[in-house]
């Protein structure tokens, strides 16, 4: 008897990952392609990083010149650099929670001229 209720909450369980949720049903987006991107994203973000130290450090002098940008760029790339992979380990672990992402961009490469910024909280799909 045990082992008939455990097989049929296995099976709810499996069935229930495969569901869109109802935000992700209003956005077109099915729930595995969400939880997929939302792992490959922390993924990148997890290795990836480090490149913000060099990334603030061109952002900053691009915008108040070299000096600002070897000093105040690398401590706002030491930051963003921890962020980004604190952020990216926590989406890697929290990956079945619908969530958008909360660096914008949302990997390092999307636009490596913008400066990095931070969502406030987790909003779902």
């Amino acid at each position: 008897m045990s082992n008939k209720i455990l097989m049929a909450f296995l099976f709810a369980s499996v069935i229930s990952l495969f569901t869109p949720s109802s935000h992700a049903k209003d956005s077109g987006i099915s729930y595995p392609a969400i939880i997929a991107g939302k792992f490959g994203i922390g993924l990148i973000n997890t290795v990836t990083g480090i490149i913000e130290i060099p990334k603030s450090m061109m952002v900053e002098s691009a915008k108040d010149g070299v000096g600002m940008g070897l000093s105040l760029g690398f401590v706002q790339g030491m930051t963003n650099m921890m962020g980004r992979t604190l952020i990216g380990m926590m989406d890697v672990v929290s990956f079945p929670i619908p969530t958008k992402p909360m660096i914008t961009p949302p990997v390092i490469f999307q636009d490596f001229g913008q400066e990095t910024t931070y969502a406030t909280g987790w909003e779902t799909y």
